[in-house]
């Protein structure tokens, strides 16, 4: 607290004594809607990383930020997160990077510590229909992180920071042209002890008896290391690019399991550790080509590496087996797409199709090989009408995996523009999801075992939205705001579930349904306040019983308030409120709500030119952050809490 309070002086003190530049640039914050569009007249956001510079945010910290979004985190610093859309679980969420899905065929989602801000250019955060573009799992939405490449400028950047649990991160990134080529390469490393005192699980109804349950405990066995890198190189090659991306992260830690039980560790596993290192590598070329072969063609062909294991010689029971588990999962796809442009009429068509394979292989020491092929063929006009105040999209998809049916994925979409500062969009699409390897083969171990009898998740998306953008109105700048209805209804839900006194398997539970709307708004108050925030409301129930489906809070709230004339200095104060959530099938169990306030302030040393710091970096950033300012006990799943109030500083340079 005391660094940060000297930072936030400091940077008020030279405010004070700073010339005023010549001409003022003013910087928009946060979330930049329809800069671009994946998806045409979806919810769509695009966060731009270099909007939260010296603010030591992760990627978890940045979706949360997001309307429509929920991030379950299941720990502390490399700890588990996942990211969750509209109430959706996170097997079906598509995560891709740089476009290449990076979902595990094994189990359905991505762990979101596993890639690393700063080597990120922006995330696309996209809501509701995404299937006829990507095919299975993407019923909630989807998020495509874009690796940082060269631009016209070189880019040099590298950034250390440390704090609570003895955790530091490091990172560093080279981007320039050489000649003809343009070639990038980046490194982030995190090591941290992870050891925090959090409270236990003691209120009524979360099912541990609060008399046999210590009030506090330390979580133990966390530490964990992590390194990760990037890989760019691009290069002319005929009419269009030619450019090789690999993306590879190896993390190693302790595995403490749940909590809430009696003795000295709290039920915690004190020697459980896991292992894995995955890779995704993709060679792509995108350029024009002569008539009559369309206008704009992309080609790829990827490879997906991953290989776990887990291993804990402490039995789980008596009489018992130690635990050693190891799987390699490896996915090889192709993808290529072409598009026509046409005007008939005087008004620009364009016309996409596109055609996708991939095949899976497993192998793994607990359960016997598979493999699974998949593909699918997409067309998708889109229509601009009217100097572009109207478009009209539509699509349909033809996807298939090993073992299923061919399904259909129409969706069309609506936007409509009378002024430039106004836009009202809507859309409709199908979606589904095929049950992961996980979901269908998992080894029967006693109390948990795969369903090979699985149907696919079969879901229709609706939404509608308003979105208002103004450079100025009156004291104010920089105004947006943006409200989004939409509904899912979904077919034949995948969870998992106890089944007898000793089982645990995945089944299709029926028909679930879920409403709700997003609201959203920022604005700019001169260039020394900026304030942003977002409210999401879910209801999803299961429509035979009409409870409310677990893992998503029904509302969620985010607000974000800045100060200072950035890139100069800044003070960031943040709040993050999460109501009441069910953590299990029928109600049972359930986390209260909770608010949690953030603060960070940053300094930027190479913006006073008496110093000449300037002449030797062109960002010099030191920050100090405080999380969870109000020590508050906060859990998203029963067995896994968060740490409470922790600080880190940081120092970031940029060339």
């Amino acid at each position: 607290m005391r660094a940060l309070a000297l930072i936030a002086a400091l940077a008020l003190g030279l405010a004070a004594s700073a010339e005023e530049p010549a001409t003022e640039e003013i910087v928009v914050r946060g979330v930049r809607t329809g800069v671009l569009d994946p998806i045409p007249a979806a919810s769509t956001d695009v966060l731009f990383a270099d909007d939260y510079t010296a603010e030591q945010k992760d990627l978890a910290d940045l979706l949360s930020e997001t309307e429509g979004v929920f991030v379950r985190r299941f720990g502390g610093a490399g700890d588990r997160a996942e990211v969750t859309i509209r109430g959706s679980t996170p097997s079906q969420v598509v995560v891709a990077i740089d476009g290449v899905r990076a979902n595990s065929a094994l189990t359905g989602g991505l762990d979101l510590t596993r890639a690393c801000l700063p080597l990120l250019e922006r995330v696309e955060v996209t809501r509701g229909a995404g299937s006829t573009q990507l095919g299975s799992g993407a019923i909630g939405g989807a998020v495509n992180l874009v690796t940082r490449s060269a631009g016209a400028e070189p880019d040099a950047r590298a950034a250390l920071r440390g704090g609570a649990f003895d955790t530091w991160e490091g990172s560093a990134l080279l981007a320039e042209r050489v000649g003809s080529l343009d070639a990038s390469v980046g490194y982030c490393g995190l090591s941290t002890e992870g050891d925090f005192e959090f409270v236990q699980p003691t209120e009524e109804g979360d099912g541990v008896p609060a008399s046999f349950v210590p009030e506090h405990a330390t979580r133990l066995n966390n530490d964990r290391v992590q390194h990760g890198g990037t890989i760019g190189l691009a290069h002319a090659f005929g009419p269009g690019t030619l450019r090789l991306t690999d993306y590879a992260v190896y993390s190693n830690g302790g595995e403490p399991g749940f909590d809430g039980a009696n003795g000295p560790t709290a039920g915690q596993r004190t020697e459980a550790r896991s292992r894995d290192l995955a890779n995704l590598a993709q060679l792509r070329w995108q350029g024009g080509a002569p008539d009559p072969f369309g206008d704009e063609i992309d080609l790829a062909a990827y490879h997906r590496y991953e290989h776990t294991r887990f291993a804990d010689p402490i039995p789980l029971a008596p009489f018992s087996d130690p635990i050693e588990t190891r799987a390699r999962l490896e996915t090889l796809g192709a993808r290529a797409s072409d598009t026509w442009r046409f005007a008939p009429f005087g008004q620009a068509l364009a016309a996409r199709v596109q055609v996708d394979g991939a095949q899976d292989w497993l192998h793994a020491s607990d359960f016997r090989a598979q493999e699974r092929g998949s593909g699918g063929a997409l067309v998708e006009p889109t229509l601009h009408l009217f100097d572009e105040r109207l478009l009209i999209a539509g699509g349909v998809r033809g996807d298939w995996a090993d073992r299923f049916d061919t399904e259909a994925l129409p969706s069309v979409g609506l936007a409509v523009a009378p002024v430039p500062w106004l836009r009202a969009r809507a859309q409709a699409g199908r979606a589904y999801r095929v049950p992961t390897l996980d979901e269908l083969y998992h080894p029967d171990e006693g109390f948990i075992r795969g369903n090979p009898e699985l149907e696919p998740e079969d879901a229709w998306n609706y939404d509608a939205g308003l979105e208002l953008e103004l450079a100025a109105l009156g004291p104010v700048s920089d105004l947006k705001l943006a409200a989004t209805w939409f509904r899912r209804e979904i077919d034949e839900s995948i969870v998992w579930l106890v089944v007898g006194p000793d089982t645990i398997l995945p089944v299709n539970t029926g028909n679930a349904t879920a409403d709700g709307y997003e609201l959203a708004g920022s604005l700019r108050l001169t260039r020394f306040l900026a304030v942003s925030a977002q409210h999401t409301y879910v209801d999803s129930r299961r429509d035979s019983t009409r409870r409310r489906l677990p893992g998503q809070p029904e509302h969620e709230t985010f607000v974000r308030l800045q100060l200072g004339p950035d890139p100069v200095w800044k003070v960031v104060g943040e709040l993050s409120h999460v109501g009441e959530m069910l953590v299990s099938e029928g109600g049972s169990r359930r986390l209260p709500e909770r608010s949690v306030w953030n603060l960070s302030a940053a300094l930027n040393l190479a913006e006073w030119p008496d110093r000449g710091l300037g002449r030797i970096a062109s960002e010099l950033w030191l920050s100090a952050r405080v999380n969870n300012i109000g020590d508050t006990a906060v859990r998203d799943s029963v067995t896994f809490p968060q740490p409470g109030r922790n600080a880190s500083a940081a120092i970031e340079v940029r060339w």
